[in-house]
């Protein structure tokens, strides 16, 4: 039992060092920019080549797995983040920077691609829920800490001990994981990497993260974002043909057909969807119609993970008591009220009326997550535990991106020609606030729709395996 709970602890380390530095890192960005006398532009190279280099590389490494070993690739990828990290801080200029940025990506990439795996095959069914709780939790308490350490270093230290952090923590973390971390899996005699839908799938994803970046940059139709899609859907195209030809592929598209499996991950999409909505929008309305300052700003959007962080291992354990619940479906709805509350609240200046929307979707993330999270390695044979870990990890960095794009647009398109710095602050803000109401209510709709679909999963799930917790 204490080999699995170091297990676990080593897999949050890992994971909690890599969210908070991705968080932490944006608040660098503009010291990075002045160190370097480079523009805004070039500098967010710095956070999209690691998004980027991730999302490619997580069923490349999920793959590799098979032959080396799902705690090896964790180990293997504890130890690249560690060192791309002591790079990262040693850069003389921003190409140095982005360079070893893509490094610390592939790292990034060797942890998630089995982390959910890991824990999943260390615990059996009676603490499992337990255990993805305290995953989520980690994510959870990254994402709250990571603005608040990486403004307390990068104002008193500088930029660099963003990364220099954990170098220290990743050290210890590696040797330690090389000594005990062991789980039970069969591993292939050889390794039959399909080197073709290898390159086309970097391809695909590459132009698909890259035009969901210039859309959300322009909100229009420009001729980057017209390559950028053409070139997507010939790669994915291409790559689905190999993958369906090939003995051995890169990623067994089969599982699509497991209905279980595609439901659960249609909802998660539908999660990191709205999420966007929020996290992206919300921002613009607390600035540009209360002008608030960016610090009540963060410690206003510090109400979710909170609730997150000690709800997430509750719901765990709910989770191994009675999985046969809609817990996700009701997390959607939990999510769909706060999302409809926050808009009113948003129309009526009621900033308490937000906060406790923030609130409610917290409660609605915590019922939503860790046993989607399992619903979705469950599907699957447990062989495929690791193919399973690493879509679901693709999921949701695309997802994301997405609910960025997605978020760009609709503020776009409700506000028209308005530039956001002439309106905020000014007799225009109401309209500001308008638009920003009505990109959160879609955000509700988007959880429905997510909650519908859970729905459906979780009807599956009972026929299939029974009622037997009923």
């Amino acid at each position: 039992m204490n080999g699995r709970y170091v297990a676990l602890a080593i897999v949050m380390v890992g994971v909690f060092m890599s969210v908070l530095d991705a968080v932490a890192l944006n608040i660098a960005l503009p010291a990075i920019t002045s160190d370097f006398g480079v523009a805004v532009a070039d500098a967010q190279w710095v956070v999209t080549a690691y998004l980027l280099t991730q999302t490619c590389f997580l069923i490349i490494a999920g793959k590799v797995s098979e032959r080396t070993g799902q705690a090896r690739m964790f180990t293997a990828g504890l130890a690249a983040f560690t060192v791309a990290s002591l790079l990262c801080a040693l850069s003389a200029n921003l190409e140095q920077l982005v360079l070893f940025r893509v490094v610390q990506g592939i790292g990034a990439s060797m942890l998630f691609s089995v982390s959910t795996s890991i824990v999943f095959r260390s615990f059996d069914v009676r603490d499992r829920g337990r255990a993805m709780g305290f995953l989520g939790s980690t994510v959870a308490v990254g994402g709250m800490l990571g603005p608040v350490i990486g403004g307390f270093l990068v104002g008193t230290v500088g930029w660099q001990s963003i990364f220099l952090i954990n170098v220290p923590i990743g050290a210890v973390a590696a040797i330690v994981a090389v000594k005990v971390l062991r789980i039970d899996e069969i591993l292939v005699d050889r390794l039959h990497m399909d080197y073709r839908g290898a390159v086309l799938w970097v391809v695909s994803m590459a132009s698909l993260m890259l035009t969901l970046g210039w859309v959300g940059q322009s909100g229009a139709v420009t001729p980057e974002i017209v390559i950028g899609l053409a070139a997507f859907v010939a790669a994915i195209v291409l790559f689905v043909r190999q993958e369906r030809k090939v003995q051995h592929p890169l990623m067994d598209i089969s599982v699509f057909g497991v209905k279980r499996f595609t439901l659960v991950g249609a909802s998660m999409v539908m999660f990191f969807l709205s999420f966007s909505m929020v996290t992206i929008l919300g921002p613009f309305y607390y600035e540009g119609v209360l002008n608030y300052e960016a610090t009540i700003v963060g410690l206003i959007f510090m109400v979710l993970p909170a609730v997150t962080m000690f709800g997430s291992p509750l719901v765990g354990r709910m989770y191994d008591a009675r999985r046969f619940r809609p817990y996700a479906s009701a997390g959607h709805i939990v999510r769909a009220g706060g999302f409809f509350i926050m808009a009113y609240g948003f129309l009526t200046v009621n900033v308490l009326l937000t906060v406790a929307a923030f609130f409610l979707m917290g409660v609605g993330s915590c019922l939503f997550q860790t046993p989607n999270n399992s619903e979705m390695m469950l599907a699957l044979p447990r062989e495929k535990s690791g193919l399973a870990s690493s879509i679901q990890a693709t999921t949701r960095n695309l997802s994301m991106a997405m609910g960025i794009s997605t978020a760009t647009i609709l503020m776009t398109l409700m506000m028209g020609s308005m530039d956001y710095g002439a309106i905020a602050g000014g007799p225009l803000a109401d309209e500001l606030a308008r638009s920003v109401a009505i990109a959160v209510s879609f955000g509700g709709v988007l959880s429905i729709v997510g909650a519908a679909i859970s729905r459906s999963s979780e009807e599956r799930v009972l026929k299939e395996e029974g009622n037997e917790d009923r």
